[in-house]
């Protein structure tokens, strides 16, 4: 009897913690996308900005100081890390520019690496590296 009342207590202690487990990756992958999707807003906007810069500074990019500055972003992209859990990176030429955005993050679940540049409106993307114009584009 105390046996079967032994096993009973074990799993009504350890069938908790595995749905546990399932909620708690389940929550990450929901902070990942979420993530993710303000880094795809802040690519969108940075893209905007840098083709309203572009006409009217003779067809010249301008930095994230240049364009937050200009009043085209909101002024904490001009900092050190406008967005909580990505990077952003972006390289501006006189007449080109190519922005990425990539994961901050070393937790297990975290959102896609994102690329964006002057020769198109299409974000690229890659699951696990930086990404480039040859990356798949989003739909």
């Amino acid at each position: 009897m105390s046996r079967h009342l032994l096993l009973v207590t074990c799993l009504l202690i350890l069938a908790p913690l595995s749905g546990c487990q399932e909620h708690t990756a389940g929550l990450e992958r929901s902070i990942a996308r979420a993530d993710e999707t303000s880094a795809l807003a802040a690519l969108h906007a940075i893209a905007t900005a840098e083709q309203t810069y572009s006409i009217s500074n003779s067809g010249e990019f301008g930095t994230l100081k240049q364009l937050a500055g200009a009043g085209l972003l909101p002024a904490h992209y001009s900092g050190d890390k406008p967005l909580k859990d990505y990077i952003i990176t972006l390289d501006v030429t006189a007449n080109a520019y190519k922005c990425n955005a990539d994961p901050a993050s070393s937790r297990q679940l975290v959102g896609r690496h994102l690329y964006i540049d002057s020769t198109s409106n299409l974000i690229h993307v890659n699951e696990t590296q930086p990404a480039s114009a040859s990356d798949k584009a989003m739909e």
